[in-house]
């Protein structure tokens, strides 16, 4: 008995000290004031499409029915209003996975062909249709791509291995699924509302890297640094 109030007083001296460090606040999911409605999915193809690409179709509807509505609430996009439609096409010759577009995703069936399991992809241009920051600066490309992986690997694909960066080549301006790890890693290390307010703030038209410093109270270039260290030490 003596042993277990020991126990549970250390938990919750460990518990105390950790709070102080890092504000309740910033150990908590924002919700969103409401559940954004999922689009209705449209199949279209270009030319006469085989039963496979027709399965796999049906298929990518089912996943964006599903995850609309879950990366929506992840992104805590309360002024987000999902369109009424959302058209996936799948195009004959289409150069790499896929790609949004103003309604929808274009979709190449070369790319499906030779990687039938990749439903990733779809997450990842879901997430864009999502996000449709009209007023981010062009330059904060990196950081919208960045969104995109993260819901992605973090979320969607959870249990893909992750490549390890390389810190002599990496910058977290690269994009994808490097700044998706940074991303992860912020999240964890200082602040679970970190893509939130990333993503308010591209939204707004009112993202610079100075809105990593107010969620972190650290500028991004040190807190990559940081990063980089930490994957040095795993």
């Amino acid at each position: 008995m003596t042993a277990l109030l020991h126990v549970g007083i250390a938990a919750s001296l460990t518990f105390a000290a950790f709070a102080v460090e890092k504000p309740l606040a910033a150990m908590r999911l924002p919700l969103t004031a409401k559940t954004s409605a999922t689009p209705k999915v449209k199949i279209a193809f270009e030319g006469e499409p085989t039963a496979g690409v027709r399965a796999w179709a049906d298929e990518a509807a089912r996943v964006v029915t599903e995850w609309w509505p879950q990366v929506a609430h992840l992104l805590a996009t309360d002024d987000f209003h999902s369109p009424e439609q959302l058209t996936l096409t799948f195009k004959k010759e289409l150069k790499g996975p896929a790609h949004r577009t103003t309604d929808g995703l274009f979709i190449g069936v070369p790319w499906i062909t030779v990687h039938p399991d990749d439903f990733g992809m779809i997450i990842h241009e879901m997430t864009h249709a999502i996000q449709d920051y009209h007023g981010a600066p062009k330059d904060a490309g990196w950081l919208v791509e960045g969104i995109a992986d993260y819901i992605r690997y973090w979320h969607y694909e959870p249990e893909v291995p992750h490549r390890r960066i390389d810190p002599a080549k990496a910058s977290c301006r690269d994009g994808y699924s490097t700044t998706g790890a940074f991303l992860a890693w912020l999240i964890v290390k200082y602040d679970r509302r970190t893509v939130p307010r990333l993503d308010a703030a591209l939204r707004a038209g009112k993202y610079s890297d100075a809105v990593f410093e107010e969620i972190t109270g650290k500028a991004l270039d040190p807190l990559w640094n940081e990063f980089l260290a930490s994957e040095h030490s795993r």
